[in-house]
């Protein structure tokens, strides 16, 4: 395992990455801590990254809908990226429009 630090704030970005570089993705991971911010970790892969979004219920750790819906409610502008993304795949648009609806819910 590695380094385990406690911050306040924590961004990822995954960056695509122009054909001729020399690699495919750049993943960006930034933290904050009281007024210092720093970028903790730049990853560079070939492959497409994949997330996972889990819930520890204490004896198990499982895929969780609900973690994944309130970390896409902090992280994007919901309608801009709707507005982006539609007649590109309706898969997607379906997804963040339910995202939308559970996020309303939920507030």
């Amino acid at each position: 395992m590695g380094k385990i630090i406690t911050v306040e704030d924590v961004e990822i970005e995954f960056e695509k990455q122009p054909s001729e570089n020399i690699c495919n993705w750049c993943i960006y991971v930034r933290v904050r801590k009281k007024n210092t911010q720093h970028l903790a970790l730049m990853i560079k892969t070939d492959n497409k990254p994949f997330t996972r979004f889990t819930l520890s219920t204490g004896d198990i750790t499982k895929n969780s809908g609900d973690t994944l819906g309130q970390i896409m409610s902090n992280v994007v502008d919901l309608s801009n990226l709707q507005k982006e993304l539609e007649g590109k795949n309706n898969n997607i648009i379906d997804f963040l429009e339910a995202l939308r609806k559970k996020n309303n819910e939920t507030n």
